[in-house]
């Protein structure tokens, strides 16, 4: 049979390992959430040059284009 006392310290050990247990759960899914922000900020700004490589093209199309037209 366990002391009060023996008691005591089993459950406060308990109880540390839950909230260190608890607080590397929100640690690991605090860092997901941010590598799902980075990685969303990155696919934005990859479409916004993609969209500008294609305008910038499609600009340079039609001058080429305009040009083989005029000669």
């Amino acid at each position: 049979m366990l002391s009060w006392k023996d008691y005591y310290v089993q459950e406060q050990v308990r109880q540390d390992r839950l909230e260190e247990a608890r607080q590397q759960r929100l640690v690991r899914m605090l860092s997901r959430n941010l590598r799902d922000e980075r990685r969303q900020a990155w696919y934005q700004l990859l479409e916004k040059v993609g969209y500008r490589l294609v305008q910038w093209g499609d600009a340079l199309l039609r001058r080429v284009a305009d040009r083989s037209l005029a000669s």
